[in-house]
């Protein structure tokens, strides 16, 4: 036997179990959309530090280089350094709408400056 009272108590259950998913629904969504922003302006950054060793290689405007090829990934360049050594370090910038921005960094010149042997 149940009591009047208890009538509808499992509609609110129900409710709050769907609540409950739909917030975690939405927390997967945002924590999905920061690892894309992410790895995309890790992409854009790599693009855009190889594209500008390229150009210094070639005696070219690595900067300008490297922020025409971070634009047309979505990005914009946010420090842009040479090295002496024929080296280009890039800092990239991303925009996440809810979330910020994602930025990255990349390093790219000539094989044998690399650290690793």
């Amino acid at each position: 036997m149940s009591r009047a009272g208890d009538r509808g108590s499992g509609s609110v259950l129900v409710l709050a179990v769907i609540a409950v998913a739909l917030a975690l629904a939405l927390g997967l969504g945002l924590v999905a959309r920061a690892h894309v922003a992410r790895v995309g302006a890790e992409s854009a950054a790599d693009l855009a530090a190889l594209a500008a060793a390229t150009a210094l290689a070639r005696g070219g405007d690595a900067c300008a280089t490297a922020r025409d090829v971070a634009t047309s990934n979505g990005a914009e360049i946010v420090r842009c350094d040479t090295e002496g050594t024929g080296a280009v370090q890039v800092e990239v910038s991303r925009d996440v709408p809810m979330l910020g921005r994602a930025t990255a960094q990349a390093r790219a010149g000539p094989s044998w400056l690399r650290e690793d042997g």
